[in-house]
């Protein structure tokens, strides 16, 4: 991993699609992380994605150029994507000097990168993880409902399917860097009780809260009846906090890993 720039802090966002990664990057971004050249709002994020045009746009031609052309909901195996580095390495390299240039404070996330960013590790200053983990079931209803329209959509078992897919990935990312800085986070805490959350992020980046991003973070979090509909479609066997059998899964790969805030 590169220290050119000892003051710089890279801040990673990794999650599934649909599991609360666009409401933290908002959130990373009120409290003063350059997100990048994030998107503009659309029905599903009504704050918009926070998700960098210019690392979606690689990631895109990267699963389309890998046999038989994948995408985010029919992934490559890790080890497929990673296969690709010789083809991608220059431009990872390229990719990742431009956006840290001149900054001191900023990051990416793409939901992709779970399976990637193996690839950018090389090149990352002084990376800090920011893990979003959400109910599965929450996650695949959020999946079918995001593609009901689309020409290839998700049914439920497959929501499922990919929901258990990345969040392993995630564990087993974990579980490879335990000297890497991280701290998990949970969609339904994000949106419950946003200023605690946004406390333990600026803590874990020794940002100041002050009175502006505390009401940056207020204007961004989307209104609990905003997503009223989407806690409607699931069981009280996955509902609430983060669920015992992912905690437990978790807790079993961390072991004696350090650094970590949970």
């Amino acid at each position: 991993m590169s220290y050119d720039n000892p003051g710089q802090k890279t801040v990673i966002v990794l999650g599934t699609a649909r599991s609360g990664t666009s409401v933290t990057a908002g959130m990373l971004s009120s409290l003063g992380v350059n997100m990048g050249n994030v998107g503009y709002a659309t029905e599903s994020n009504p704050r918009g994605a926070f998700e960098d045009r210019d690392f979606e746009r690689f990631h895109k031609e990267m699963f389309n150029a890998i046999d038989g052309g994948k995408t985010y909901w029919d992934p490559p195996t890790r080890e497929r994507a990673l296969a690709e580095k010789p083809v991608v390495d220059s431009h990872i390299a390229r990719l990742m000097a431009e956006k840290s240039k001149g900054q001191k404070l900023w990051g990416w996330k793409h939901p992709r990168s779970v399976l990637t960013i193996d690839l950018f590790l090389p090149y990352v200053t002084n990376p800090h993880f920011v893990m979003v983990f959400r109910n599965p079931l929450a996650i695949a209803y959020s999946s079918v409902e995001h593609t009901k329209n689309r020409e290839k959509s998700v049914d439920l078992i497959t929501g499922l399917k990919l929901a258990n897919f990345y969040q392993k990935e995630m564990v087993d990312f974990l579980d490879r860097h335990p000297e890497l800085p991280t701290i998990l986070v949970t969609f339904d805490d994000i949106v419950t009780q946003p200023m605690k959350e946004a406390a333990r992020l600026a803590e874990f980046l020794d940002i100041t809260l002050d009175e502006k991003k505390i009401k940056a973070v207020e204007h961004m979090v989307i209104p609990r009846d905003q997503i009223a509909e989407s806690r409607k479609q699931t069981t009280d066997l996955w509902t609430g906090r983060f669920p015992k059998f992912i905690k437990k899964t978790v807790d079993s790969a961390l072991g004696r890993r350090r650094r970590l805030k949970v």
